[in-house]
């Protein structure tokens, strides 16, 4: 009898669950049907629904196609920042930190707060070296990790860095006027020379890091004098001296075998040994510019100083320029992205095709912006303690 009182027991929790399942599911059947009627009704898309939440793999997510706009973004500092295209990012570098940002987004991809007094930022492909000009300390990182924090024996000159990882570094010297060193990602000496000619202005890496290019100042008869040595990889003796054209110089920079020298009156580019303007010397004053992907440069320049008609030019890495565009504006800044460039004036920021001069878009602006960079068909602004999108 006790056997089959458990057994009836049995049966009927048994049935209790299946009538529950049945429950569950006629209940799960009449939303989804409640749920096709009113889609029905508001003649929304199915397809365009499954589309939103699934991934580019064709699985199910609940964030795929939901972008969350960060812009503006804060900033810890509002004076001394430099914003640079970094790897199609944005890398910004400010008195106290570093920060790589997801340009589409403005998320954090990678970030670190540097504690040097004189923050300066050199960055070629995934990698960026920020130092502590004049004092001794530097670091390499990638786009979203470090990869070393490294101190010299001497205060830092300059610094620049390849697109895989080399760092060139010159510094003061305890025996002659400078040092420079080379040094590999894994943080090993690659080779090392001093210089006594003069003292390092600007120091440039080619791709590869196997190609150098120093910018040494001396005075010859009571007179500043600049020369650019070359090297190539293990060598110490300068292969050439291309002594540049009065001024100040701003950068050296590799374009494939070319260098760009860009000063303060003159722009040309050292080729097989010799200097080849692209203007004649004096005859501008530099403003600003900025390099394209592919090498090229656009600079901008008055007759004379604070001159506001001005012209942009748009200058091959052989030093050929190519063509001008006429401004009567007082330009701010420049920014260059595949074959546009953003000239940030005091009350607007306006675009040209640079190849034909065409004008591409106006944007408004008030005199807060302090810079701008360019990023595929959108462009960033500095202003206060912000980066916002246009």
């Amino acid at each position: 009898m006790a056997g089959n009182q458990r057994k009836i027991e049995r049966e009927e929790r048994r049935e209790k669950k299946e009538r529950k399942h049945k429950l569950i599911v006629w209940i799960i059947i009449a939303v989804v049907v409640l749920a096709l009627i009113i889609m029905k009704i508001c003649e929304v898309n199915v397809n365009s629904i499954k589309d939103h939440f699934t991934d580019e793999n064709g699985n199910f997510t609940l964030t795929e196609g939901v972008v969350a706009d960060n812009f503006p973004f804060s900033l810890d500092a509002s004076q001394n920042v430099k914003v640079t295209d970094y790897n199609n990012l944005l890398g910004v570098l400010t008195p106290n930190s570093f920060t790589v940002l997801d340009s589409k987004e403005a998320s954090v991809n990678y970030a670190f707060e540097h504690g040097y007094s004189n923050p300066a930022l050199a960055v070629s492909g995934v990698y960026s070296l920020v130092y502590d000009q004049g004092a001794k300390n530097y670091r390499l990182d990638t786009t979203s990790q470090p990869v070393y924090e490294e101190e010299t024996a001497r205060p830092i000159l300059c610094a620049d860095v390849a697109k895989n990882g080399t760092v060139a570094l010159a510094t003061t010297s305890k025996e002659k006027l400078c040092d420079v060193t080379i040094i590999s990602k894994a943080l090993k000496e690659e080779w090392s020379f001093s210089v006594s000619e003069g003292y390092i202005v600007d120091i440039a890496l080619n791709d590869s890091g196997k190609s150098l290019a120093i910018a040494v100042v001396n005075s010859v008869n009571a007179e500043l004098v600049t020369t650019v040595y070359t090297y190539s990889a293990g060598s110490s003796d300068g292969g050439e001296a291309v002594q540049l054209p009065s001024g100040t110089l701003a950068e050296i920079r590799y374009a494939g075998s070319s260098i760009w020298c860009v000063g303060d009156t003159y722009l040309g580019v050292i080729r097989k040994g010799e200097f080849a303007p692209a203007f004649e010397q004096e005859s501008i004053n530099t403003i600003c510019y900025d390099f394209t992907s592919s090498g090229d440069l656009l600079i901008a320049y008055g007759g004379y100083s604070n001159s506001t008609d001005c012209t942009l030019s748009y200058v091959k890495s052989n030093g050929k320029v190519k063509n001008n565009i006429s401004l009567a504006a007082n330009i701010k800044d420049i920014s260059a992205t595949a074959g546009l460039v953003y000239v940030l004036t005091t009350d607007e920021i306006i675009s040209y095709n640079y190849k034909n001069g065409e004008e591409k878009g106006r944007y408004d602006n008030n005199d807060s912006v302090k810079s701008i960079c360019a990023l595929g068909s959108s462009v960033y602004i500095h202003k206060q303690s912000v980066i916002d999108k246009k």
